[in-house]
């Protein structure tokens, strides 16, 4: 193991304001248990429409398929939790600028300081076929809580994860062994939808599943509950949340947008939506379908009609 090589990752990692890290061996009994349940989690169908998550389920198996010889990998999290109450219809995690760019280009440097020194390395946010949640838990970072979502003593479950493979040996870190979930359920009993079940999430009845990758609206749809983008209620009720400090980040500051009611976005236009959607998360539902969202959560909440057409659909109770 490479402890000074390893001190300085870390090191750097503090430097560029990431909120926790830790590293975590590619070979792990942990990490087969955790892709044990992801098959099960597949083969009950529970990834809905979701149909990249089977076919690259045997990718996920073996960090190794992302880099061939890969030993290690950093994770990271960033906080962007700013407040548990808050009454606009788009989740907070995309209240700011798009975390795929802000947290890559500071990922690379890492990747780019092992390079140097004569490693492959690989950072990825997203865009890899791995178990990220399943591998921060391996680095020491938390645990995954009943509501699915990576839980940090101090951080809360509002954080990106993301990561450095790479093929120098560091030395890891313990991996997160309890589980402070106890015998709370605030999570499930909160779902309006009863997607959740303890340790496991049913995409299929999971508003931020038809409000962002669901590729049609259709029968089967649950009521949005005033949502167009996402859903934070299960981490609002989250007990562990209340840990959590509003990051300083400026790339994540929310836009004035995200505040704006149902109504404001179900009025808005394809370009104007195309405009605000512009380095944003929310670039990942089609603008189309939001504005349908929209006008289908203004009808719903308060049975009034709008312009905006609105995909035929019988709505799931």
């Amino acid at each position: 193991m490479n402890l000074p090589l390893t001190q300085a990752v870390k090191a750097l990692a503090q430097a560029l304001d990431f909120h926790a890290w830790g590293i975590a061996p590619v070979t792990s009994a942990a990490y087969a248990q955790a892709y044990q349940h992801y098959l099960n989690w597949l083969k009950e169908g529970m990834q809905a429409e979701m149909h990249y998550l089977a076919e690259t389920a045997h990718l996920r198996s073996d960090p190794r398929s992302v880099l061939p010889e890969a030993k290690s990998l950093l994770m990271v999290l960033q906080s962007y939790f700013h407040t548990r109450r808050a009454s606009a219809p788009i989740a907070q995690y995309a209240w700011g600028d798009d975390y795929h760019t802000h947290m890559r280009r500071r990922l690379q440097i890492i990747a780019d300081y092992l390079t140097r020194h004569g490693y492959n390395a690989r950072p990825f946010v997203d865009t890899a076929p791995l178990l990220e949640k399943a591998w921060a838990v391996i680095a020491g970072l938390g645990w995954i809580g009943k509501n699915t979502l990576l839980l940090n003593r101090r951080l809360g479950s509002y954080t990106f994860i993301g990561g450095v493979i790479t093929t120098a040996e560091l030395l890891p870190d313990s991996p997160f062994t309890e589980d402070l979930c106890g015998t709370c359920q605030r999570c499930l009993d909160a779902c309006p939808t009863q997607a959740l079940t303890p340790y496991r999430l049913d995409a299929r009845r999971c508003i931020a599943y038809w409000t962002i990758e669901a590729p049609s609206m259709e029968e089967g749809m649950p009521e949005t509950q005033g949502w167009i983008f996402g859903c934070d209620i299960c981490q609002q009720v989250c007990p562990w949340n209340r840990f959590a400090k509003p990051q300083g980040e400026i790339a994540f500051r929310p836009k004035a947008h995200v505040f704006w009611s149902q109504e404001q976005w179900a009025s808005l236009s394809l370009p104007q939506v195309k405009k605000l959607q512009e380095k944003s998360a929310m670039r990942r539902a089609r603008p189309k379908k939001l504005l349908q969202i929209a006008a289908l959560s203004v009808n719903q909440t308060y049975g009034t009609k709008r312009s905006v057409p609105v995909t035929s659909v019988r709505v799931w109770k």
